[in-house]
């Protein structure tokens, strides 16, 4: 097909901003990318879609046209709001067709009309791979879903075949698979030097060759050695990259109209109304309880794709990229906030493994009851988040309640001072401890705690009052301290916090 075919396409009502005289381009595939450097990801002739969210200049826009190389065209998408003028300019200096599509026409579509009219024009020719591929994508635009096409293609081949998210979540599959094993799979793929990669007897494929991070890639898993049958897995996998672009079109939209909600509560100018219906477009409902969640692990389109990833399936929100991080607006839906944290630790430990350099830092918001609150919320998990940075563990998360805690301000200090202070009051006790086989330390921890109640500490430690009173008198003579002072109580509870 040409470029001229897709323009005249009445359902897509593109619009060409650059290149009218370049119209009879060939178009020999389609992909998607919104990366700066997207030259890895796309391939000569094909049509490239892009929201624009890597847009931030002049400079920006030259350098993602300059890594296109000879592709047919780029079609814009209204992420901005319109085209911005320096990469008109950019295309047009650079010789390369500019379109732009209305904001109701969503990618999906011209991915969709793009590949009917390239299987069109394959016709039926005699080798298996184009005519496996002509059946395969038949399957796909003729109203089949991913299931279905995933179970064609292990039925010609008489085996198992999984798609798979980073956490190990089955996306579909041609037979039930264990979560267990699918968290073993995800291993494999987020550790495997070169993919395809095998282990066990099952090998796993990269979907899409334009996702940044293989932490927000889903990737095929099919029993058998990566080099058997993979002219057909290669068209598979190309395939359900386009129904996942598909399916994430709907995603978009949510994301703008949350952009929209985020800039009216950055600049103070939301009202409660205009708060409330954003809310009911979006689907998320209140009343169960509705918290905010911040997340960073590398850059924002990444974030974006590990957040909603782990948010699935207990309680899928609404995200977007906001300052840098991923934020997403969570309903709880009878989970408790709990129930959430622990879901989102289990699945971003998975993901640690293909983490590389980067790390994973979540912040929760407390719970609310209403949209009222809702600036105070985004504002809450993003300062937890902040404070979960601050650890060092490769995966941390730190929620609402915490930031109102003493342990928001230990988390705050810097480590060396943390050290410093805690060997001060706890030093000469662990010295004690260990020379003598005592448990000063122990004893301590459990006078706080128990608010100096002798029998409730007797009873914890199993030792008599009168030997609790020693140690307590012996702490106050190798520290220095009265534990009779409250300051002094402070002090020994933080140093505590920061073992």
């Amino acid at each position: 097909m040409r470029l001229r075919d897709l323009v005249q396409a009445d359902h897509l009502a593109l619009k060409v901003l650059t290149g009218h005289d370049l119209l009879d381009r060939p178009v020999r595939g389609v992909s998607t990318t919104d990366l700066i450097e997207p030259g890895r990801f796309v391939k000569p002739g094909e049509l490239v879609l892009t929201e624009l969210t890597w847009h931030t200049g002049p400079d920006s826009a030259r350098a993602f046209v300059a890594g296109l190389g000879d592709v047919a065209a780029l079609v814009s998408g209204t992420a901005l709001k319109g085209v911005p003028l320096d990469l008109v300019e950019a295309c047009a200096e650079a010789g390369l067709p500019l379109l732009t599509l209305p904001v109701d026409v969503p990618f999906s579509q011209v991915t969709e009309h793009v590949l009917r009219a390239l299987i069109a024009e394959l016709g039926a020719p005699p080798a298996r791979r184009y005519g496996s591929r002509r059946r395969l994508a038949s399957t796909l635009v003729d109203g089949g879903s991913l299931t279905k096409l995933v179970t064609a293609v292990a039925d010609e081949l008489d085996l198992g075949c999984w798609v798979l998210s980073p956490t190990g979540r089955v996306i579909v599959g041609s037979r039930p698979l264990a979560p267990e094993a699918g968290v073993r799979l995800a291993g494999t793929f987020l550790t495997s030097r070169f993919l395809p990669s095998m282990a066990e007897g099952w090998s796993v494929f990269p979907i899409g060759k334009g996702a940044p991070h293989r932490i927000a890639t889903w990737f095929l898993a099919y029993e058998g050695s990566p080099g058997e049958h993979e002219d057909l897995l290669v068209e598979l996998a190309a395939l359900v990259a386009l129904e996942r672009s598909r399916l994430e079109a709907a995603h978009r939209i949510e994301r703008r109209i949350l952009d929209q909600l985020l800039d009216m509560l950055e600049s103070g100018d939301a009202s409660l109304p205009s708060v409330v219906s954003r809310l009911h477009t979006l689907h998320v409902e209140t009343g169960d309880g509705l918290l905010a969640v911040a997340l960073t692990a590398g850059p924002p389109e990444v974030g974006v794709a590990v957040l909603d990833e782990l948010l699935r399936p207990l309680a899928p929100g609404v995200v977007t990229a906001s300052g840098g991080q991923a934020i997403a607006l969570v309903p709880l839906a009878g989970n408790s906030a709990e129930d959430l944290a622990e879901h989102l630790l289990r699945g971003a430990r998975v993901l640690e493994a293909g983490l590389g350099e980067e790390r994973i830092t979540l912040g929760l918001s407390s719970v609310a009851k209403g949209p009222a609150a809702l600036s105070g919320m985004i504002e809450e998990a993003r300062q937890a988040r902040s404070l979960a940075e601050l650890g060092g563990d490769r995966v941390s998360l730190v929620s609402g309640d915490e930031v109102a805690s003493h342990r928001a301000l230990v988390a705050a200090i810097p480590p060396d001072l943390r050290r410093s202070f805690r060997a001060r009051l706890l030093g000469p006790l662990e010295d004690y401890d260990a020379a003598q086989h005592t448990d000063l330390v122990e004893t301590l921890e459990a006078y706080l705690e128990e608010s100096g109640n002798w029998a409730a500490m007797a009873e914890r430690l199993h030792v008599h009052v009168n030997t609790l009173r020693y140690r307590i008198k012996r702490v106050e003579e190798l520290t220095g301290r009265s534990l009779s002072s409250w300051d002094e109580r402070v002090d020994f509870v933080l140093a505590l916090r920061m073992r």
